[in-house]
């Protein structure tokens, strides 16, 4: 008999293209994941896959599986969703970011609950490839997202407007700057795209509308902040980066320098268009609008960010 945990990977497997994304999007090894997609074509009497050197793609059979695996998983969440009135005395609010916005996300969450203890609140980290669609498939009821994205089934509100930085190796030969303006990095290698970042986020990353021609990018494409320090720690490749991720990077072989003619970064805070539940109304209620935002961090006499913010804000 078929368990969820097969019907989750095989899912997952079909929504990525590829073994090698799945796995580290399910947090699982590789090896782990390829034998419990062999295991389920095995129970099931039929090929589900067809593999090549790009990845998988899903069979004819695998195809008409997957339309029903995925209903079954939905249809799993509605009902574990049905109960959670009995479970929970007050209202729930689940918000979802990349685990790079984690800084961010906690400033305004932190605010949000002390305004609102009463509402039982959730953070769900993201991957790339999760982005805008857990929310609209409602297993989250909030998402941060930089840059806006403009789609027409969410409200978006902006949250912070957030002054961007070029990190560099300490031997880099922008290294010793305190400012640095576009000309001076735009021939600079940056980091690869990997294939579950949309492009549009990849083009606002990259500074495209500075741009005439794509940059020179690596072939590594980082997926966290660890692989992203590895890759500029070994001088390899520069990063442009907002602001409220400095914190975590700086230091530990890099400098942080502020990119001082480009505009700042948006980030917007996405619901769904239409959902007035209390808990939602009272987030976005919450925000303030970004021109009335404090400076989270100063540059100390070196250049470096310094967190002047206190340990738990009250708002």
């Amino acid at each position: 008999m078929l368990d969820l945990r097969q019907l989750h990977y095989f899912v997952v497997v079909t929504e990525e293209g590829q073994m090698t994304r799945a796995a580290a999007r399910l947090h699982i090894a590789q090896p782990a994941l390829s034998q419990a997609i062999a295991k389920l074509e095995t129970d099931l009497g039929v090929r589900l896959f067809e593999r090549h050197s790009r990845g998988v793609t899903p069979t004819e059979a695998g195809a008409a599986f997957f339309q029903h695996a995925l209903r079954a998983l939905l249809a799993v969440e509605e009902a574990q969703e049905a109960v959670e009135p009995w479970l929970r005395a007050g209202p729930r609010l689940v918000v979802g970011f990349d685990e790079a916005a984690g800084d961010l996300a906690r400033r305004l969450l932190r605010r949000f609950m002390l305004a609102h203890p009463e509402v039982h609140v959730e953070t769900r980290h993201l991957m790339p490839a999760d982005r805008l669609v857990e929310l609209k498939r409602g297993r989250i009821d909030a998402e941060l997202l930089y840059p806006p994205s403009g789609d027409e089934q969410l409200v978006e509100q902006l949250v912070e407007r957030s002054p961007r930085y070029v990190l560099v190796g300490e031997s880099h030969h922008l290294a010793g700057e305190r400012s640095l303006v576009f000309d001076q990095i735009e021939h600079e290698t940056l980091p690869g795209r990997h294939p579950s970042v949309d492009q549009r986020s990849a083009n606002d990353t990259w500074l495209m509308t500075r741009r005439t021609a794509p940059p020179r990018v690596t072939s590594e494409t980082p997926t966290s902040l660890d692989e992203l320090w590895a890759l500029i720690a070994r001088g390899r490749a520069i990063a442009i980066l907002p602001q409220f991720m400095i914190p975590r990077l700086q230091g530990d072989g890099l400098r942080a320098i502020p990119l001082v003619d480009v505009e700042e970064l948006e980030v917007s805070l996405a619901c769904l268009r239409g959902d007035a539940r209390p808990a939602v109304r009272d987030l976005r209620a919450s925000l303030r609008p970004a021109e009335e935002s404090e400076p989270r961090f100063a540059r100390s006499g070196d250049g470096a960010l310094q967190d002047t913010a206190s340990p738990c804000p009250d708002g």
